[in-house]
């Protein structure tokens, strides 16, 4: 039953494919080398988009259709190069696509140790799959973002 445990269904099921578990244990001095040369050395795919469509197949429908219930509040992780305005703009980002204030979105950060990148931790208040569909989307349009999950 895909609608037993959501949030564990979904991890199970990004967790399965190489993609996923090389960007998860990307470095982040060098994420692109570092996250390409792993997936390399497995013979797969860094395209998410791939692993998303393989999923689609295998099952009949969308990841977040078939794992997520809603409304929930959906943690992402969006990791990207630190500025001046990029935390302030991932939330306005989300904030725009679900309809709420960015001041009511809950989030935590972090910057890594050479405060070159930081990794914004949001619960996004979603009410359906569409909506974190496009959350994503929105985020792959700013080329400070390097790594959103």
């Amino acid at each position: 039953n895909l609608r037993h445990s959501p949030k564990a269904m979904l991890r199970v099921a990004v967790l399965s494919s190489t993609a996923w578990l090389c960007a998860t244990a990307f470095s982040m001095s060098r994420p692109a080398t570092s996250t390409n040369r792993c997936l390399s050395r497995m013979g797969a795919s860094n395209d998410m988009e791939e692993v998303a469509r393989a999923f689609e197949k295998r099952y009949g429908g969308r990841i977040f259709e078939k794992l997520v219930e809603y409304p929930c509040d959906f943690r992402i992780k969006v990791i990207g190069r630190e500025d001046e305005t990029f935390v302030d703009d991932v939330i306005g980002y989300i904030g725009k696509v679900v309809d709420v204030s960015p001041a009511s979105i809950k989030f935590t950060t972090a910057a890594s140790r050479e405060g070159t990148f930081v990794s914004v931790s949001v619960e996004a208040p979603v009410s359906s799959a569409d909506q974190l569909y496009e959350i994503y989307s929105v985020l792959r349009e700013d080329p400070r973002v390097k790594l959103a999950l």
